[in-house]
C-alpha cells in the first residue's frame, strides 16, 4: 500500500486503539503494560507484513519527532509530582546513585565488554562499548512506578528511584551525546579531551539558567490569566517544549571564550518543572489543577504507547540476523545486570556506613538494583546514530575504518540489537518479578502510623455507610429488610476495625500507643488545617505569599510527624526558615510583610484552627477504641493557636482600624461571593437558570473574587 496522509492517519488511530485495549487487558488481567504492549509488538510485526495491514507502518516516528515532542511530555510527567523538599532531603542518595553509580557502572560495562566480547568473537572498540553504556544506562521508571504506586510502595523508596532515574537519563543522555560526538569528529588529542569535557560540564551546569527562565516565565503569566482552564493548561504543555527546545537552540549557536554552550534538555526540562511545579502549582487555579494532572497522565499515556509501539515496529526491519548474537547479548545482560547491581550497593553501603543519610534497608538496595527498567530513552538514543542516508553516515564510515571494523553490520546496527534484546530482557523478566520481590521482602509493609490511619479512616467509612443507609430507608429507596441485612453487614465491620484499633494500640505498649495516637490525630488535625487553607487561597481571601508563609509551616509540621518527631506547641511563633528558592522569591519581590500582611496571615489561623476544633470535636464523639481525653489533647494545643492568632488580629485592628475595616469589608464580600456561587450552581444543576445565564453569573462572581484583597487605595 502507497503511503499517504490517508493511510499515515488510519495507522496512528488504529496503534492508538491497540493501546487502549492492550491497557485495559493489563489491568483486567493485573498484569504489566508495558510488557502486554511488547507481547502485542510481537502479533503486530507478522501482522503489518500481510498487504492489507501494511498501513500499519506508515505512521513513522523520526528521531526528532521523539525528542522534540514526545520526550518533554514524559520528562515534565514523571517531574512535576517530584516533592522538591524531600528531593532535597534525599539529595545524598539520589545525586550518590546518579553521578557515583553512572561512573560505577561506566567503568565496568565499557571495560567487561571490551575485555569480554574480544573472546566471544567480537572484537568492539571501547568508544562503542561506552557508547552503549550510555545509553543503557537511561532507566525508565515508568513501568516499575506504576507498580509501586499500585501496591503502596513506601514513599521515601519510590522517591528515591524516580529521583536517580530522572537525573540518571540526564546525566546519561549528555555522555551519551559527547562519545558520539568524539566518534563522528574522530581526531583524539589535548584540545579534543578539553572540549569534550567543557561540553560535558556546561550540560550538567547550564541547566540552571533555563530553570530561572522557565520558573520566571511561568509565574508571571500564569497570574494574570487565572482560572482560564484551557490557557493554563496550554501554557504548561508549551513551557515544558519551550525550555527543551531553547535548551537545544543555545546548544547550538550560543558559545562562551570558544566553547559551546551545550546544555542537557533532559535535566534543564526536569529541574523546571519540579522547581515550577512546587513553587507555582498554587499560581494555577484550584479547579484546573485537577484537570492539569488527568491531562498530563493522559497525555504520557499516549506518548509512551507510541513510541513504544512504533519504536518496536521501526526496529523490526533491521536487517540483522538477531541468532547470531545470542552468546553476546547473554553477556551483555549479565554485564549489564552486575554493573547496575555495583552502582547500587557500593554508594548506598558508604551513605549507610558513614551515616550521611537516614538508613536505606538491604531490601529497598535489592529493589533498586533489579528495579532497572529501560526503554523509551535508550531506544531514543539508538536511533540518533546516523545511519544509512543520514549526513553524518560517512563519519560512522570513517571511523569504523579507523578502528578496523570488519563486521557486516554497522556500529548503530550492534547497538540496536544488544539494546533491544536488554530492553526485552528488563521488561519480560524484571519488570514481571518486581512486584513479587517487593512483597516477598516485605517491601509493602505498612508501618504502624500507616496502620492507625487505614483502621481510623475505616471506621468513618463505616460511620457514614451507615448513615447513609437510615436516609436511603427514609427516602424508600431500600426495605427495613434490605437496612437490616446492610446494616447488620456494617456495623459488623465498624466493630472489627475498633478492635483491630485496639489491639494495635495494644502492642504498642502504653507510651508508644499514646504517642501513635498523638501523631495520628496530629496529622488529621494538619489536614484539616491545610485543606480550609487551600479553600481560603481559592476565594482570594489571602494573597499568595501569605498563603505560601502558612501553607510552609503546615508542610513542615507533616514532615516532623511523618519522621517520629513531635509536633511544635509553639507552631503559632514559629519563625519559618525559608529555603533557597523561596528566599529567592522574596528577594526578587522585594515584598516585606506589613501589617496587612500580619493581619490577614492571623485571621486566617483564626479560621482554619476553629474549623479544626470543629471538627475534632465531633470526631471525639466517635468510638475509636481510645481515651476522648487523646483528642482533648489536641483540641487544647488548637485552642491555644486560635486564642493568640485572634490577640494578634485583635491588636492589629486596634492599631489600624480604619485601613483594616475597608480590608475586612472586602474578605467579607468575598466570603458572600462564594455562598452566591453555591447557589447558582445549585440552580444550574436544577435546571432553573439556562447555561447562557450560569456563565454570565459565573464571569461577575470570578471577577469579584479575584480582586486584590490588599488593594485598599
Amino acid at each position: 500500500m502507497e503511503v499517504t496522509f490517508l493511510s499515515s492517519s488510519l495507522s496512528l488511530f488504529f496503534l492508538l486503539t491497540v493501546s487502549v485495549f492492550t491497557y485495559l487487558l493489563s489491568k483486567k488481567i493485573n498484569f504489566p503494560y508495558t510488557v502486554l504492549l511488547l507481547i502485542v509488538w510481537l502479533l503486530l510485526i507478522p501482522l503489518s507484513r500481510v498487504d492489507f495491514f501494511s498501513f500499519i507502518n506508515h505512521f513513522q516516528l523520526t528521531p526528532d519527532i521523539l525528542f522534540y515532542v514526545f520526550l518533554p511530555i514524559l520528562i515534565f510527567e514523571s517531574a512535576y509530582n517530584m516533592n522538591y523538599r524531600q528531593v532535597i532531603k534525599n539529595w545524598k542518595s539520589i545525586s550518590s546513585l546518579a553521578i557515583i553509580g553512572l561512573v560505577i557502572s561506566a567503568f565496568t560495562i565499557g571495560w567487561l565488554m571490551y575485555f569480554i566480547f574480544p573472546l566471544l568473537g567480537f572484537q568492539i572498540p571501547f568508544l562503542v562499548c561506552l557508547l552503549f553504556w550510555s545509553l543503557i544506562s537511561a532507566t525508565d521508571p515508568v513501568a516499575v512506578l506504576s507498580i509501586f504506586k499500585s501496591i503502596w510502595a513506601p514513599r521515601r523508596l519510590t522517591l528515591i528511584f524516580e529521583g536517580e532515574s530522572l537525573f540518571n537519563d540526564g546525566t546519561a543522555l549528555a555522555l551519551f551525546l559527547v562519545i558520539l560526538w568524539v566518534i563522528l569528529s574522530w581526531e583524539m588529542g589535548a584540545s579534543t579531551y578539553i572540549e569534550w569535557f567543557g561540553s560535558f560540564m556546561s550540560m550538567m551546569i547550564g541547566w540552571i539558567l533555563f530553570w530561572s527562565f522557565t520558573w520566571v516565565l511561568f509565574s508571571k503569566i500564569i497570574w494574570k490569566i487565572k482560572n482560564n482552564e484551557m490557557v493554563e493548561i496550554s501554557l504548561t504543555m508549551i513551557l515544558a517544549h519551550l525550555t527543551f527546545i531553547l535548551s537545544e537552540v543555545i546548544s547550538h549557536h550560543v558559545s562562551i571564550l570558544g566553547f559551546d554552550l551545550k546544555i542537557s534538555w533532559v535535566i534543564a526540562t526536569s529541574i523546571a518543572w519540579i522547581i515550577i511545579w512546587n513553587y507555582g502549582r498554587y499560581k494555577i487555579s484550584p479547579k484546573v489543577e485537577a484537570h492539569m494532572n488527568q491531562f498530563w497522565e493522559f497525555f504520557a499515556f499516549l506518548c509512551n504507547s507510541l513510541v513504544f509501539i512504533l519504536m518496536w515496529l521501526i526496529l523490526s526491519h533491521i536487517n540483522v540476523n538477531f541468532w547470531m548474537f545470542i552468546v553476546p547479548i547473554l553477556a551483555t545482560i549479565i554485564i549489564v545486570i552486575i554493573a547496575r547491581a555495583l552502582s547500587i550497593y557500593i554508594p548506598i553501603w558508604a551513605l549507610n556506613a558513614f551515616k550521611l543519610e537516614e538508613h536505606i534497608p538491604a531490601s529497598w538496595q535489592h529493589l533498586l538494583s533489579w528495579g532497572s527498567l529501560r526503554w523509551a530513552l535508550a531506544l531514543m538514543m539508538v536511533l540518533m546514530v546516523p545511519w544509512v542516508g543520514d549526513s553524518n553516515y560517512a563519519q560512522v564510515l570513517a571511523f569504523q575504518q579507523s578502528v578496523g571494523w570488519n563486521f557486516s553490520f554497522d556500529i548503530r546496527e550492534f547497538l540496536i540489537v544488544i539494546t533491544i534484546w536488554s530492553i526485552m530482557f528488563t521488561l519480560f523478566i524484571k519488570a514481571t518479578t518486581i512486584g513479587y520481590m517487593m512483597r516477598r521482602l516485605w517491601a509493602t509493609q505498612l508501618h504502624d502510623l500507616e496502620k492507625f490511619e487505614q483502621q481510623e479512616w475505616k471506621i468513618l467509612a463505616y460511620l457514614k455507610m451507615l448513615e447513609k443507609l437510615d436516609s436511603l430507608y427514609q427516602k424508600k429507596y431500600l426495605t427495613i429488610s434490605e437496612v437490616d441485612n446492610l446494616k447488620k453487614k456494617y456495623e459488623k465491620e465498624l466493630k472489627n476495625s475498633v478492635e483491630n484499633l485496639k489491639q494495635l494500640i495494644k502492642t504498642q505498649g502504653k507510651e508508644n500507643g499514646t504517642e501513635l495516637i498523638r501523631r495520628a490525630l496530629s496529622l488529621h488535625a494538619l489536614g484539616i488545617e491545610k485543606q480550609y487553607l487551600k479553600d481560603l487561597f481559592s476565594y482570594n481571601e489571602i494573597e499568595e505569599k501569605n498563603f505560601k508563609y502558612i501553607l510552609n509551616k503546615i508542610n513542615r509540621q507533616i514532615e516532623r510527624l511523618e519522621s517520629g518527631k513531635p509536633q511544635l506547641k509553639d507552631i503559632a511563633d514559629e519563625k519559618v526558615s525559608l529555603d533557597f528558592f523561596q528566599k529567592l522569591v522574596a528577594f526578587f519581590s522585594n515584598e516585606t510583610n506589613n501589617f496587612i500582611d500580619n493581619y490577614v496571615i492571623n485571621r486566617t489561623k483564626a479560621i482554619i484552627t476553629r474549623k479544626v476544633i470543629k471538627e475534632l470535636k465531633i470526631l471525639a464523639e466517635i468510638n475509636f477504641g481510645f481515651e476522648k481525653e487523646m483528642f482533648d489533647e489536641i483540641i487544647e494545643l488548637y485552642k491555644k493557636f486560635n486564642t493568640l492568632a485572634n490577640e494578634k488580629k485583635d491588636n492589629i485592628f486596634e492599631e489600624h482600624q480604619s485601613e483594616i475595616s475597608v480590608v475586612e469589608g472586602k474578605l467579607a464580600d468575598k466570603s458572600l461571593l462564594k455562598q452566591e456561587e453555591n447557589v447558582i450552581n445549585d440552580l444550574y444543576c436544577k435546571e432553573i437558570i439556562t447555561p447562557k445565564l450560569y456563565v454570565t453569573f459565573m464571569d461577575e462572581i470570578e471577577k469579584e473574587i479575584l480582586k486584590d484583597v490588599k488593594s485598599i487605595g
